[in-house]
């Protein structure tokens, strides 16, 4: 690859950039709601090659600005909306989180002149992606690949122990969460994770699991190392710079409101008013029904309107776990012929990590040209 004038990428500076905190009220059913977001990579990209990223719980811009060196490369414009109580957007109660965001999102897109984007979710942005394909509004606005990263699945069909032992963790608790990984990440070797490094280090006095949480934090470290001197070799910006802009963005993240990560990670849990994940409260059967109405779509349509699924699955998955990804897998595969659907296992990655390979990140965006 040809070398890139990486002066612009000084962590600091580039952590600043205007376009990586907007701001925007936008009319809902419920009032007016306020979102903060962040465009990231090519400010020339096409109208096609726009994606909208949907991190996991944290759910927040900061986790995609060290996308912005992968981005700008590849051309692509990537779309990062701070969801509920993060950030500067506005808070909204739980049991109106997913019908909010599949109303506020065509309304964004219509102010920033995106006439379509291709979809990427980490974990708990799956649960949002499922519903924006669903929504007509949302699925309108949606072309070619669809991408999920470590799709987050329901505790009772992942089998994960220490997920089903949060289960039981009184509610009120809740209130609390968004405190716990602001101490774990920001006090440790930051990890940009949306929630698995924490989880690992909360679940592994009550599971006997200290020696594999240490086992994965070394691992870690090794797939960021690793992974920074890929960045360093082909895009010629610095290991070290590239980790001062993850630490930033971490303690940038926490710095702002997380509140809204106590609704996600009830959410998550299926707990309270959390149980209700919208329209895709059960993956398997609204899943067959999104693929039947594509096919009677693709009656219609022209072939490029149709989508095609792609997942990357972490080699080792904590919270999701084996059979939590063979149920998503299986959710796809059965509901028989209508979508695309291919799915790729990511040697040397966890839960979170998988979020953060380039080489991950440049597949999705060769997907896009």
């Amino acid at each position: 690859m040809s070398a890139l004038d990486t002066s612009s990428y000084s962590p600091i500076p580039l952590i600043s950039k205007a376009s990586f905190h907007r701001r925007i009220t936008l009319p809902t059913p419920h009032g007016p709601q306020t979102l903060t977001y962040a465009l990231i990579g090519s400010s020339d990209a096409a109208p096609t090659r726009t994606l909208l990223f949907l991190p996991g719980m944290f759910a927040s811009r900061y986790l995609g600005i060290p996308l912005h060196i992968l981005a700008e490369r590849a051309g692509v414009r990537i779309l990062v909306v701070d969801r509920f109580g993060m950030g500067g957007s506005g808070d909204v109660p739980l049991s109106r989180r997913i019908r909010t965001w599949c109303d506020v999102l065509p309304k964004l897109l219509e102010h920033l002149g995106i006439e379509s984007v291709g979809l990427v979710a980490h974990s708990a942005g799956t649960i949002y992606t499922l519903n924006m394909l669903m929504d007509e509004g949302c699925r309108r606005l949606v072309r070619g690949v669809v991408v999920f990263l470590a799709p987050w699945v329901d505790p009772s069909h992942s089998h994960v122990t220490s997920m089903q032992l949060a289960q039981y963790i009184p509610q009120p608790a809740f209130k609390l969460w968004h405190h716990i990984p602001r101490f774990f990440v920001t006090q440790a070797t930051p990890v940009l994770a949306s929630s698995g490094a924490a989880m690992r280090k909360i679940s592994a006095p009550s599971t006997g699991l200290i020696s594999s949480s240490q086992s994965q934090e070394e691992a870690d470290r090794t797939f960021l190392e690793a992974n920074y001197a890929r960045v360093e070799r082909e895009y010629g910006v610095p290991a070290k710079d590239q980790e001062e802009l993850a630490r930033l963005a971490v303690n940038y993240m926490f710095s702002e409101n997380t509140v809204g990560a106590n609704s996600e990670a009830l959410q998550c849990l299926r707990k309270g008013e959390g149980k209700e994940w919208g329209v895709v409260d059960d993956y398997e059967s609204s899943i067959r029904a999104f693929v039947q109405g594509e096919r009677e779509r693709a009656r219609d349509q022209v072939e490029q309107d149709q989508i095609r699924i792609r997942v990357y699955h972490a080699a080792t998955d904590a919270m999701v776990g084996k059979k939590g990804q063979e149920y998503f897998e299986g959710c796809w595969r059965g509901a028989g012929e209508g979508v695309g659907f291919e799915s790729r296992r990511v040697e040397g990655t966890d839960h979170d990590t998988v979020s953060q390979s380039a080489k991950v990140w440049e597949q999705i965006f060769a997907l896009f040209r």
